[in-house]
């Protein structure tokens, strides 16, 4: 699963499939949120809309980079136990 967010749109994105797949449709739960279903008829991802209205955004972030942190961590020492 991955994320995106849009500072500047407010708009979080939540990927649960990998690669370029074609949206078939979207549907409009309500004003702010959006489920994209793909051409296999899985859920692609969701959209919210005026995230920071329904979600903690900045803890969120904070996370996420957290997270970054941590995978540059365990790929820098895979590499280096690789070079052993």
């Amino acid at each position: 699963m991955k994320t995106t967010y849009d500072k500047k749109a407010d708009a979080l994105y939540i990927y649960f499939q990998s690669g370029k797949k074609k949206v078939s449709r979207t549907v409009k739960l309500n004003n702010y949120l959006f489920v994209d279903i793909g051409t296999q008829g899985k859920i692609y991802g969701i959209e919210i809309l005026d995230t920071s209205s329904h979600l903690p955004v900045q803890s969120f972030l904070k996370q996420k980079k957290s997270s970054a942190k941590t995978k540059r961590r365990k790929s820098t020492a895979w590499r280096q136990s690789k070079k052993q």
